[in-house]
């Protein structure tokens, strides 16, 4: 890591995602929904949907923000992949960091602390659906020891484009 991203490192805190979050955490991922191809949802969302996205109701899929200087600069999810029993020890991967604080470090941060909670919650395997233009969020999971484990050829569509899907996987030992 370089010196910059050292430096941001010891600014950010990671907190349990909680009801005062919910603002924030909206606006952040409304912006992808207006902007981006990292979310498939079409129209911004309101408050009633970001709580069903950040509290499952399941300890083991939790939420957290990303706080620096006590502002929230994004949010992580560990999310039910399927809901079937034979999928217990499996969750997906979300990140979403606020567009004015990509690049620096807070994604990388992010998914270790996702991580280290999916091994604590005894999970085997971690998912991560991208769109495979999200070129950022790629380089993020391949860097952090996630394969391409799927590529859905033309599944979504978004801003008048088909879009491709890919899934990386990574194995807990």
């Amino acid at each position: 890591m370089d010196k910059e991203h050292e430096c941001l490192k010891t600014h950010l805190e990671i907190q349990n995602f909680a009801q005062e979050h919910i603002e924030d955490a909206l606006q952040i991922y409304n912006y992808y929904i207006e902007n981006s191809t990292a979310t498939f949802s079409i129209e911004p969302i309101g408050p009633n949907a970001m709580e069903k996205l950040a509290f499952s109701g399941l300890e083991r899929f939790p939420a957290f923000v990303l706080l620096v200087e006590g502002k929230v600069v994004g949010y992580s999810l560990l999310n039910r992949y399927k809901p079937r029993e034979a999928y217990d020890k499996t969750a997906e991967v979300t990140i979403y960091i606020a567009q004015e604080h990509l690049k620096k470090g807070y994604g990388q941060q992010a998914l270790e602390h996702l991580i280290n909670q999916a091994k604590r919650h005894d999970f085997h395997a971690l998912l991560a659906v991208i769109c495979q233009e999200n070129t950022g969020s790629l380089r993020l999971f391949e860097k952090n020891g996630f394969f391409q484990c799927a590529h859905f050829k033309e599944v979504g569509e978004k801003f008048n484009r088909v879009l491709d899907v890919v899934v990386y996987e990574r194995i807990l030992s």
